[in-house]
């Protein structure tokens, strides 16, 4: 990523960063440095951290604290440490006292120093205060707003930093104590529905933004390619089919781009401002207590609702759930997160049979499919485990500032470019090449006489196997002949069918890679069995409701 120099030698001190969630660890650590981040995991381990480089230091951000559970994560990160290396141990102002006494049993004989952030917010008089906690611990202590570091600021940073001390466990009180105004967001019953608007509201506007945009540039380009298609179309076979063929990469690749870029930059704008100005941790904590109960946090759930943009961020971005719920996190993004491919398709689907209205429906089933899929996969003990927020009432609003809100941003439109679209123009390849071969064509003969149990025609065999491979292989179901011949139940079904089935190629690799094959073998299997399931009860819910009536 911009911004990241490889380490100049092996001996340059790595310094360990830690603190609870929303502290500004990694503003800070941008501040300090410069940079910008390169992600990774620790050796031996699904624990994420986030390096930045200078020609002093190398920086690991580890993940946030937001449960208890979280601690683990935290842990692996100390269990690095050696040699010169040190911790910087980050706390919020707002509650210096139980951050403190929360994090020494953890790095108990470890050596560094202790950063006090948004200490702006206090007045002169503390400063005392701070004095006498630094030498009760006899730890190094600098308070400073995270956002706007000095120069002799950052100068006494990396001298402590050089002479680092050893932490000890010991109990403090300080008797600073400063709290974030509550906000609507606090409240017991209106929060959690607050919350929920603003959790789907990214989503939401990237989808009608990247609309407006796919409708107005999308003529374009076909106008574009016309000419070259047509000129290319006399090419011998199966040249011609992997250029220019129905999933060639002139008919389909350009379309990717159009259709999907935009929902990937929208919504990682729009989420870069809830992060950086910590709306995000606010509303994460909002919904917090109605989602525990399915297995998930609040933070999990905004991972969840990212795949709506594109999976693979969203897969990425789990790297900084707890460990305990990271599984279940992406199992739910491989079941239930429509990226921008499905979501456009289906909706396209749905216009197609002159019902557009389907949507909410469709919608509306996937949402509830998708919370009983993540109850049924996830663990008793995450449901225990995630009863405990440790940074309830600390998270400060800050003002939206562009270098804040493209730092957050980055990150996932990085990972779509170099990671999801190569993919994506990959499948586009193999597309055109299985297409030219006829075996597509020979397995939905095949496996046509299963669709009688999910009360489709044979006909849409196809469409479920092009949709369960690119999710937006479910727009065979809109051709005409295919289309209209099927009734509301039968629409929602094969779009359903064909874009939960499987998880696509790019979401299914991408998984492997920040998993393990084995994870992401069982977890195909399990969504599998579930769709099946889910599917057959959409597919015959007219003839139970018959029955009921």
């Amino acid at each position: 990523m911009g911004g990241f120099t490889m380490l100049k030698s092996s001996s340059t001190p790595k310094i360990i960063v830690i603190g609870k969630e929303g502290v500004g660890k990694s503003q800070l650590i941008s501040s300090l440095t410069g940079k910008y981040a390169e992600s990774s995991n620790f050796k031996g381990s699904t624990v994420s951290k986030e390096s930045y480089n200078n020609d002093k230091f190398s920086f690991v951000d580890t993940p946030g604290i937001v449960f208890d559970s979280d601690s683990e994560t935290t842990k692996i990160a100390i269990s690095s440490i050696h040699g010169n290396d040190s911790i910087l141990l980050v706390v919020s102002a707002a509650n210096i006292d139980d951050d403190i006494e929360y994090f020494l049993p953890l790095i108990k004989n470890k050596k560094g120093m202790i950063i006090v952030t948004n200490w702006d917010r206090f007045n002169s008089k503390n400063e005392d205060m701070l004095e006498k906690l630094q030498q009760d611990l006899k730890i190094p202590i600098t308070a400073l707003d995270a956002r706007r570091i000095t120069e002799s600021q950052k100068s006494g940073i990396f001298e402590t930093l050089n002479n680092p001390r050893v932490f000890s466990n010991k109990t403090v009180h300080t008797g600073i104590s400063i709290k974030p105004k509550s906000t609507i967001l606090e409240k017991k019953h209106a929060g959690v529905l607050i919350g929920l608007v603003l959790l789907l509201a990214p989503a939401i506007l990237s989808v009608i933004g990247a609309n407006y945009f796919g409708e107005l540039i999308h003529p374009i380009i076909s106008e574009l390619l016309k000419g070259p298609i047509d000129s290319l179309s006399t090419l011998p076979s199966p040249l011609m089919d992997i250029v220019v063929g129905d999933y060639g990469f002139l008919s389909m690749g350009p379309f990717l781009f159009v259709w999907a870029t935009p929902v990937v930059v929208i919504y990682a704008l729009v989420l870069g401002i809830y992060k950086s100005t910590g709306l995000l941790d606010r509303t994460s904590l909002a919904i917090h207590p109605l989602v525990k109960k399915i297995g998930v946090s609040g933070r999990d759930v905004t991972r969840i609702v990212m795949g709506f943009g594109c999976n693979v961020p969203a897969v990425i971005s789990s790297r900084s759930c707890s460990s305990c719920t990271r599984g279940t996190t992406v199992s739910a993004i491989s079941f239930g997160s429509a990226c921008s491919y499905q979501f456009s398709a289906s909706i396209a689907v749905f216009s197609a049979s002159g019902m557009p209205w389907l949507v909410i429906p469709f919608l509306f089933f996937l949402t509830a499919t998708t919370i009983l899929y993540t109850r049924i996969v996830s663990r008793k003990k995450n449901r225990i485990k995630l009863n405990m927020p440790v940074i309830e009432g600390q998270v400060f609003f800050e003002k939206p500032r562009a270098s804040a809100i493209w730092r957050e941003s980055k990150s996932n439109i990085s990972q779509f470019f170099k990671m999801a679209l190569p993919i994506f123009l990959g499948i586009t390849f193999v597309a055109s090449i299985i297409s030219w071969t006829g075996i597509i064509d020979y397995f939905a003969v095949e496996i046509g006489f299963l669709m009688k149990f999910f009360n489709l025609p044979e006909d849409a065999s196809l469409a479920i196997i092009f949709g369960s491979i690119r999710k937006d292989g479910l727009l065979l179901l809109a051709e005409p002949n295919l289309v209209g011949s099927l009734s509301a139940i039968q629409i929602l079904t094969g779009v359903y069918l064909a874009g939960t089935l499987l998880p696509c190629i790019v979401t299914f690799l991408t998984v492997i890679r920040e998993m393990s094959w084995m994870f992401a073998i069982k977890m195909v299997g399990k969504q599998i069995i579930a769709v099946v399931a889910f599917t057959l009860l959409l597919a015959h819910s007219d003839k139970l409701f018959n029955v009921f009536l």
